[in-house]
């Protein structure tokens, strides 16, 4: 509910939508209780329509509207039948209005027809690539129908959400189900989310590009800031190295090195020219300090060789020479002097006579 001016009594303003339009619209309910799905009429500058509640606004949704004009009453039993024969009427004029355009061969499509509710005014819905003389088939319409006519020439967009129909996700078309306006599509749309360009995948029903490009259009243009565009040079600890391609999604990216290896990598590999140069410098130093204990692990094998190599007659020399290490020698351990074989036979000798 809205509050007006002057302590005038708060409106429920509702938003209904028009069959032929995507465009919601908002009208005043006043004291009627109405749900989404209610089908009321109201009243237009052409004229009475029917229109369908598709749901409750908000103050600033009308604070911009100047004129809002009420709902007269929710569709009754009568106005339904009304509704259909006039709905009779519209297949009648679309029949009529085809066979005299392909009478005339004007190069136009007739798409749709629309009667006002009070059927004060009919209008025909075509669409054509360019600018179409179409006095002749007006003459023919006002002389059957004796009514307002209005031909409208429209885009493929508006076509699809009049007519409806399935996407390629399985879904119904946006257009036709919830979109209120059209708003551009590129190309560059596509390449952003990293879709293949073919024209049979990135179109939809209407030949246009899809409207559902534009959901995600802000969030990728903020992750693909963060990536490195493909043929970028960049720094990373395995080097240097050319982008190849991005993952927008998982932010990450292929590069070639220059010894042509390919190597995958995230935005957080990459590495600015001082700590790349920086990095390549702790490198090289630590291969220095790596060849420096191989060069003194190698002086230090062959003297070890050579000790081991050395003749048996030298080592003993070498033993001669340290002093043996000083002994305890108890008298239990003194050896027994031996009486050699030369004396005892020289005292023999002096014995005998």
């Amino acid at each position: 509910m809205i509050m007006m001016e002057n302590d005038e009594k708060p409106k429920r303003l509702v938003c209904v939508k028009f069959a032929s339009i995507p465009t919601p619209y908002i009208f005043d309910a006043q004291e009627m209780e109405l749900v989404q799905g209610d089908m009321v009429i109201v009243g237009t500058e052409a004229g009475q329509s029917a229109a369908q509640v598709i749901g409750y606004t908000t103050e600033e949704d009308a604070r911009e509207l100047e004129d809002i004009k009420p709902v007269i009453r929710k569709v009754t039993e009568e106005d339904l039948q009304k509704l259909e024969r006039i709905h009779r009427k519209e297949k009648e004029c679309f029949e009529f209005c085809r066979d005299r355009i392909n009478e005339r061969g004007l190069p136009m499509k007739l798409i749709k027809v629309e009667q006002l509710f009070d059927e004060n005014k009919t209008t025909f819905f075509f669409v054509s690539e360019g600018r179409v003389d179409f006095r002749d088939l007006l003459k023919d319409l006002v002389e059957r129908y004796r009514t307002r006519i209005e031909l409208r020439q429209i885009g493929t967009r508006q076509e699809s959400a009049m007519l409806g129909g399935i996407g390629s996700c399985g879904r119904e078309l946006c257009c036709a189900r919830f979109l209120t306006s059209f708003q551009r599509i590129s190309v560059k749309m596509a390449k952003n989310q990293n879709m293949t360009l073919n024209p049979s995948k990135i179109s939809g029903l209407c030949g246009k590009l899809k409207c559902c490009l534009a959901y995600e259009k802000d969030s990728y243009a903020n992750l693909i800031e963060n990536l490195p565009k493909p043929g970028k040079r960049v720094f990373i600890e395995e080097g240097e190295a050319t982008v190849v391609s991005i993952n927008v999604i998982s932010q990450s990216f292929v590069a070639k090195l220059a010894d042509r290896r390919f190597i995958k990598a995230n935005v957080s590999d990459i590495l600015s020219e001082e700590d790349y140069l920086q990095l390549g410098e702790q490198k090289s130093a630590g291969h220095e300090k790596e060849k420096g204990g191989i060069r003194a692990q190698q002086t230090e094998e062959p003297a070890v060789r050579a000790q081991s190599h050395q003749p048996r007659g030298i080592r003993a020399q070498q033993a001669e020479e340290e002093p043996p290490p000083p002994q305890m020698i108890t008298t239990q351990d003194k050896p027994k002097k031996k009486r050699s074989r030369h004396r005892n036979s020289r005292s023999k000798r002096s014995k005998s006579p």
